[in-house]
């Protein structure tokens, strides 16, 4: 691999590097065609430099320090295993450092003040366990201590970080009282993150927030977002094990082939697999994701998550006025941006929950329309309608997992399912738990 970059062109590495040019959906597709190169290079620059260990003996990651006094001793063994000249091997090495230096500050320099080189971020992450996430301010700091207090009822002892943007988004009265809830620690993004030219903000603080969070397994939840179980048991589900991310549907609704065309522009070809049963590719729905909880292995998605950071980041707002469109004018907030990011830099392994969306609500029984219509409707079944405010996701049991929402939303079937005792109980305990917390406000 070190000789790769001292094979191409000075011209083909630079252009790399310059500033990108192109708006709208061809920067994104420059923008992903970058990041791959990116990750192809930070594998061969970790595989070199890192010592990792063994899958029976876990443990912390070393960086080699004298990776290039090591290549020096054994230069013509390493020279020829790369059918390359002896005297080049050097020059190889010092040109790939310089070149995935320039490439990453040319891509996701943000991070570089607090954090330095990528490589010493991502080898933070091995041993930094699992962990909860939360983004959140003044507005949402009481859902929060509800949501927060409310998983601990359900047994869930996963530490919590909640992550804010400056002291103006997060006062010290609600974090004093978040880090007085056992397992909780509050910590400012900004100085972590260099947004000159743009500002953080809002929806886009989410993945900045699970990819500088300390842990390495993180499951991000936001602060309306209630579990009905441990939420510590997506971290075992089948599909996260096997891909190490895995994201959750949304709410089926407005289905349109357009989004295609689209796609197809700004991926590589070939269309992977996964993508070919995305609903944006299918048509089945204008919505994909549902960002209310997220969940990553960081060390496993290094690279996809640097991609979805920069898609909320200097990239998210356009400029109408100078016919430029950002990435929240292509899709709705952060939610899209997650597998975008995963398929724009060429990483497939990720996976959506396999259990049902639904709504949570009170139940209206659909009226027939025409008497005519009586016996196929008997043989059809009573239609039935649900309207809540509540995407109510299930577990792959069909039993009620978490739910979140503010818009109402109506779902027609004929297939209904009532709380069980437990269920009521754990919403009642929620509610009662947001009363006293003033999550109602005073009226």
């Amino acid at each position: 691999m070190l000789s790769l970059p001292y094979r191409w062109h000075e011209a083909d590495r630079k252009d790399l590097i310059e500033p990108m040019q192109e708006t709208g959906d061809a920067k994104i597709r420059e923008l992903g065609a970058r990041a791959r190169v990116f990750k192809a290079f930070l594998e061969a620059w970790e595989a070199l430099h890192l010592k990792l260990p063994s899958s029976s003996t876990p443990g912390p990651i070393f960086v080699r320090e004298d990776t290039l006094a090591y290549l020096q001793r054994h230069r013509d063994a390493f020279a020829a295993r790369l059918a390359m000249d002896p005297p080049d091997l050097i020059h190889a090495y010092d040109e790939a450092r310089t070149f995935l230096t320039q490439l990453s500050t040319a891509l996701f320099d943000w991070t570089q003040p607090y954090f330095g080189p990528l490589i010493n971020l991502h080898t933070e992450f091995p041993t930094g366990g699992r962990g909860l996430v939360f983004t959140a301010g003044n507005g949402q700091a009481v859902y929060l201590l509800t949501s927060i207090q409310s998983l601990r009822r359900l047994g869930c002892t996963l530490p919590v970080e909640v992550l804010y943007l400056g002291t103006e988004d997060l006062g010290e009265k609600y974090r004093k009282q978040l880090e007085a809830i056992p397992g909780v620690v509050t910590r400012d993004l900004r100085p972590m993150i260099d947004d000159e030219g743009w500002t953080l903000r809002g929806w886009a603080a989410k993945p900045f927030a699970i990819l500088l969070s300390s842990f390495r397994e993180v499951i991000l939840i936001d602060a309306d977002s209630l579990f009905f179980t441990d939420p510590a048991a997506l971290l075992e589900e089948p599909a996260y094990r096997r891909t190490g991310a895995l994201f959750f549907y949304d709410r089926i609704f407005a289905p349109t082939m357009e989004r295609r065309p689209w796609l197809k522009n700004l991926l590589p070809a070939p269309v992977s697999q996964s993508m070919r049963k995305n609903r944006f590719w299918t048509g089945l729905s204008s919505h994909m994701q549902e960002s209310g909880v997220v969940v990553v292995d960081k060390w496993r998605h290094f690279a996809a998550m640097l991609l979805v950071t920069r898609l909320n980041g200097p990239d998210r707002d356009g400029d109408k006025d100078a016919g430029r469109p950002g990435v929240y004018d292509m899709v709705l907030g952060d939610k899209e941006t997650f597998w975008l990011g995963w398929e724009l830099i060429g990483d497939t392994q990720y996976a959506f929950h396999e259990g049902g969306v639904a709504t949570m609500g009170p139940l209206e029984v659909g009226d027939k329309k025409e008497k005519e219509e009586e016996e196929e409707k008997e043989k059809e079944g009573t239609q039935y309608t649900v309207c809540g405010a509540q995407v109510l996701h299930l577990d792959r049991a069909g039993r009620p997992l978490w739910f979140n929402g503010c818009n109402v939303f109506c779902l027609a079937s004929k297939h209904i399912s009532n709380f069980t005792s437990a269920e009521k109980a754990m919403l009642n305990e929620t509610i009662e738990l947001a009363e006293a917390l003033g999550a109602f406000g005073t009226d």
